[in-house]
């Protein structure tokens, strides 16, 4: 499979997670300062799940080969340039912006959660934190098969530990599992190669999904619902293959390759249009509709923005310099 076909599906799909990860912050961001709970709503975002984060670690796990074939010196700066720079910089500015949101209404967090940056990730900038931490341990590839790591990392998930560890182990199952994915790119692209296939996979996903979120079904949690996250990326990724290519997918493309960009910007904008519009005394569905289209917008202009402008697009990759 063409190399530019195949990144098209990728880009399709993480556009995708990042956009229902959007939804689901502006949704609970609404209920907090309205008081009111979208139920089917809810329910429709616990269905598509695996969809969201678990399938964002998967995807970014089957670049790691190609990113340690580079040297391992080049693989931590890589990372440390694209990821640590954007989460220490974006967790000091949510900070600085919730710490005046609570001075002028009484509600956000201040500087007494710095030292939490360096332990307990602020809000949605854990993703960040598990990413970086996900790319490190993949260098103990040059010891250990991307395989049998899978397995000690899903090993350690089990463990009976409290606090953090379950989360940060169970979602690292979905980036090695990207990882030994990688490794075996023919036998994935021949499984997205087929539409019907696909479909049914992704269907049954669904169904599968849905009995748990309605609470006819009990599926077990991270790591151990590993095969329904790839039924459901295995069955998106054949289902908009043959089109993800095409003008209609381009704006899905274009926030999967922004996806750091949309993923770090939103929540606070998101956070911050539902609180302004809540205090108007809208309806909750308005207030939601207004958030979710900033939380769209402004990201979307600040990519674009940083496409651009050096000094913008160095607020997410730590710039290169060069000696003249």
């Amino acid at each position: 499979m063409p190399a530019t076909r195949r990144l098209d599906w990728i880009d399709v799909v993480r556009g995708s997670a990042v956009l229902l990860v959007i939804l689901v912050h502006v949704m609970q961001r609404t209920e907090l300062f309205t008081g009111h709970e979208f139920t089917r709503l809810g329910t429709a975002s616990i269905i598509v799940t695996p969809l969201r984060l678990p399938a964002m670690f998967l995807l970014s796990g089957l670049f790691v080969p190609r990113s340690l074939a580079k040297g391992s010196a080049t693989h931590v700066a890589g990372k440390l340039r694209r990821i640590a720079w954007p989460y220490l910089l974006w967790s000091v500015l949510l900070i600085v912006v919730f710490d005046l949101d609570q001075r002028l209404t009484g509600f956000g967090f201040g500087w007494e959660v710095f030292w939490r940056i360096f332990y307990t990730p602020i809000e949605h900038l854990w993703f960040l934190a598990y990413l970086l931490l996900y790319f490190l341990l993949a260098m103990l590839m040059r010891w250990i098969p991307a395989p049998h790591l899978l397995l000690a990392v899903i090993a350690v998930a089990a463990l009976p530990v409290e606090g953090e560890w379950t989360r940060f182990w169970g979602h690292a199952a979905f980036f090695f599992a990207g990882v030994v994915l990688a490794g075996h790119r023919d036998a994935l692209d021949r499984a997205i190669g087929r539409f019907w296939p696909s479909l049914a996979l992704l269907i049954t996903a669904v169904a599968l999904s849905t009995g748990h979120a309605t609470r006819i079904l009990v599926l077990p949690e991270a790591p151990w619902n590993l095969p329904i996250v790839l039924m459901f990326i295995v069955g998106l990724a054949g289902v908009v293959r043959p089109l993800a290519s095409t003008p209609a997918f381009a704006p899905l493309r274009y926030v999967g390759v922004q996806s750091i960009v949309f993923y770090i910007v939103h929540w606070p904008v998101a956070s911050l249009s539902a609180q302004a519009l809540a205090t108007t005394g809208l309806d909750p569905w308005p207030v939601f509709g207004g958030a979710l289209v900033a939380a769209l917008v402004v990201p979307w202009a600040i990519a674009w923005a940083a496409s651009r402008s050096k000094p913008i697009d160095a607020a997410f990759v730590w710039p290169v310099f060069t000696r003249k």
